[in-house]
């Protein structure tokens, strides 16, 4: 007869790209892999089978264990478990694969794996490779900065590490929103820091009591501190700031008809490019502008932000063979104050129904330049 495989839960690397550690469940009972198949595999479903935990000292039990935020893949023979952000070196977190809650496989052995990354041996020092906006002069209403690192980082510095310096040299108070999760990207390489949004908001209470977070005319930095950790729990190589001083605000919807659009020529491979009269939000600008062809399918090509987010460059990875292209513009676009394409971010309120209707893509048409060499 021949010889049951029996399954096996191991961490390993996803086979997308970037390589990041997941948790994998395979050889699974064919049966029990077509049942989860059937159910279309919801997350919920596929959660009482899997499960990822953080292994915390201070408690006892494992229901008790905070679950790891992630999203399940099926595979041909198990089940794939990758987590929303990277598994930190040194953290323990344990994975169970439990088949008994479906009422599949009663007499099914339960397999549970603890494990922890190991830490990278003579890594460099992690730093601040850049903030956004990245302008000197930044209006007095900014709504957000984004702090950028060489490696990924550890949650639960923010609070500490990351302060808005005021003119008089010390630490200004109530002035960055602090949230209960700190607003990482998937890569744990780019922190998203918010203003008080109710003090940018005129007429509100804390606006009222307390004015804006920021004083036109004054001097301010953004200050990180070299205590704040990477996920290897080391500390930054040192301190950063950003300094910039505060500018007229800015509380005027985005108006596309005052950008500069410079088409490149049909057949080569010129980046088109876009000027315009303010800076945009740095993060929404990689994604919330893409050129489509006359086939209305995107066109394949890199996307570079420049000039302090006021000029929006792409460059096609072949030679420009469409000549009308569109350029799409999303309604998530926000410029650094959070004013959309459609109203400022704290101008009056508008109905529903009107503000609904009017949210959609905007599409600059434009006619590519023919070669200079072209007959």
């Amino acid at each position: 007869m021949p010889m049951t495989v029996q399954p096996t839960l191991r961490v390993e690397h996803e086979t997308q790209p970037g390589g990041a550690a997941c948790v994998g469940v395979h050889n699974l009972d064919a049966d029990l892999v077509a049942f989860l198949v059937e159910r279309q595999g919801t997350a919920r479903l596929l959660q009482s089978v899997l499960r990822v935990s953080v292994i915390d000292a201070a408690m006892r039990g494992g229901d008790e264990l905070p679950d790891v935020a992630g999203r399940y893949q099926l595979l041909e023979a198990g089940v794939r478990f990758i987590p929303r952000f990277p598994f930190e070196p040194g953290r323990r977190y344990r994975a169970s694969f439990d088949p008994r809650p479906l009422g599949r496989l009663d007499d099914a052995d339960v397999l549970t794996l603890e494990f922890s990354l190991p830490n990278p041996i003579g890594a460099d020092p992690a730093s601040v490779t850049g903030v956004f906006p990245s302008a000197d002069v930044l209006p007095e209403n900014l709504l957000r900065f984004y702090v950028c690192f060489s490696s990924p980082m550890r949650r639960g510095g923010a609070e500490a590490q990351i302060r808005l310096i005021g003119p008089d040299g010390r630490p200004a108070h109530d002035v960055l929103y602090r949230p209960v999760v700190e607003l990482w990207d998937r890569s744990m390489r780019c922190l998203t820091v918010l203003l008080d949004p109710g003090r940018l908001k005129r007429w509100v209470g804390p606006n009222r009591e307390l004015g804006p977070p920021l004083t036109m005319g004054q001097r301010y930095a953004l200050a990180v501190g070299s205590a704040m950790l990477d996920s290897s729990g080391c500390p930054l190589r040192q301190n950063f700031y950003k300094p910039f001083v505060v500018g007229q605000a800015v509380r005027e919807p985005i108006a596309v008809v005052h950008w500069t659009v410079l088409p490149p020529a049909v057949q080569s491979c010129q980046p088109l490019e876009i000027v315009f009269p303010r800076p945009l939000d740095w993060a929404l600008l990689r994604r919330a502008i893409t050129v489509v062809g006359d086939d209305e399918r995107p066109v394949s090509g890199r996307v570079a932000i420049e000039r302090g987010e006021r000029h929006w460059t792409f460059t096609p990875d072949s030679p420009w063979t469409v000549t009308r292209p569109v350029i799409r513009v999303a309604p998530a676009l926000e410029d650094v104050c959070g004013n959309n394409l459609f109203e400022a971010f704290d101008g009056p309120l508008r109905a529903h129904r009107e503000s609904g209707v009017e949210r959609t893509n905007r599409k600059i048409r434009l006619e590519l330049a023919q070669a200079a060499n072209s007959a």
